[in-house]
This record gives structure tokens, C-alpha cells and sequence, in this order.
């Protein structure tokens, strides 16, 4: 003879099971195309920013958070904003390299023959990103001051916070992919880096 459990009542939904860190709430189509309207016009507003700090308007990048880049400490790992300075960076080399001849063209983009490689790092974390936001990733030269080797200055702005959340130098070096040893810049690789400079009140500090 088989026991039957006693039916168990369904366990009722609270509130607090709803809840979930990043936090929802449900909109009209009317009122999402308000706040798509109204996020591009904060946007744009960021876009501004980063211009008047000093840098190129057409360096800057658009990177959307992905809630997946949360870990347990709730907003984006840190190690992701290396990564968006990385695509920032790489982007705008392919811009920058568009200028240049086919040769020098394919050794910057593809490291080979006399291109470019990081040396050194430093970044500083300002503020925490939480899941939804899009945060722009400005590029910029400083000064250059020798033949081989320049400092790359990036930032990292949230749109919804509407401020810097990091800052980050780059030593970047002339290299030799072929010798596998230090070069210096070609001229018009050289004058291409120039073109690009960051203009910002403190181009000429670095923490590298």
C-alpha cells in the first residue's frame, strides 16, 4: 500500500522574491521610448564632457554594461574596465592607422613589423558601475616626448552617473615584432600618435 504525502500549499510570492539587485519595474512603450530618448540626450551630454576635458570627440567609444560583468561584491568587476580600455584602444588604432600607408597600416593593426605594444599600466578606480548604464571610453595621446615610446590616457565616463568611474595611463612603446626588441616610432606612425593628443589642463602629468 503506498503513503501519500499530504499536499504541500503553494508557497506564496513576496515581494522580496521579486527582488533582485540590479531592481525592475514595468513601463508603457511610451514611456520607453521617453527614456530611450532621454538616454541618448545624457549621452550626449557625456560625449560633451569628455570633448571639453580635452579629448577627440572621434576617440570616444560606446560601451554598453552587460549585467553578466557583476561579480559578488555587486557592480562590475574591476577587471572589466581594462578590458574596455583594451577595445577602446584598439579601436582607435584602427582609426588612427586608416591615415597611415598600407605597410605601416597592417604592422600597427596586425603587430607586425614595427608597431606598438603596452609596457606599463596604471589605472584608478573612482566609482562602482551597476548593470543598466553605458559608460563612453575616451583615447588620447600626451605630449610626446620621445621617439619611442608615448603615454596613452583614457577615461572611462558613466552615462548614468554622469562622471568619470575610472582613469587609466598606458606606456606604450615602438616594438619590433620581427627582432622582438624596442623600436622607434616611423615618422608618419609618429606624427599619426601626435594627431591624436589629449588637451586636457593636466596633459603633462602622468602617473606612469
Amino acid at each position: 500500500m503506498s503513503i501519500r504525502s499530504p499536499a504541500r500549499a503553494a508557497t506564496p510570492v513576496t515581494q522580496a522574491m521579486r527582488t533582485v539587485h540590479t531592481g525592475y519595474r514595468i513601463v508603457s512603450k511610451n514611456e520607453v521610448q521617453k527614456e530611450t530618448e532621454a538616454h541618448e540626450a545624457r549621452v550626449k551630454q557625456a560625449e560633451t564632457a569628455l570633448e571639453r576635458m580635452g579629448f577627440n570627440p572621434l576617440s570616444i567609444m560606446r560601451q554598453e554594461v552587460v549585467w553578466g560583468e557583476h561579480d559578488q561584491y555587486r557592480h562590475v568587476n574591476n577587471v572589466h574596465y581594462l578590458r574596455w580600455f583594451e577595445s577602446a584602444r584598439v579601436r582607435w588604432m584602427v582609426r588612427m592607422a586608416s591615415t597611415l600607408d598600407p605597410v605601416q597600416r597592417d604592422n600597427l593593426v596586425l603587430g607586425q613589423g614595427i608597431g606598438v605594444i603596452v609596457a606599463a599600466t596604471m589605472c584608478r578606480y573612482r566609482r562602482p558601475v551597476t548593470f543598466p548604464d553605458t559608460v563612453l571610453i575616451s583615447v588620447g595621446t600626451l605630449p610626446m616626448q620621445r621617439r619611442d615610446r608615448c603615454i596613452v590616457r583614457q577615461r572611462a565616463y558613466s552615462v548614468a552617473q554622469q562622471t568619470v568611474v575610472a582613469e587609466a595611463d598606458f606606456d606604450v612603446v615602438g616594438y619590433d615584432y620581427e627582432n622582438l626588441r624596442k623600436a622607434e616610432f616611423p615618422p608618419e606612425m609618429y606624427a599619426a600618435l601626435e594627431a591624436w593628443m589629449y588637451r586636457g589642463p593636466d596633459a603633462h602629468q602622468s602617473r606612469l
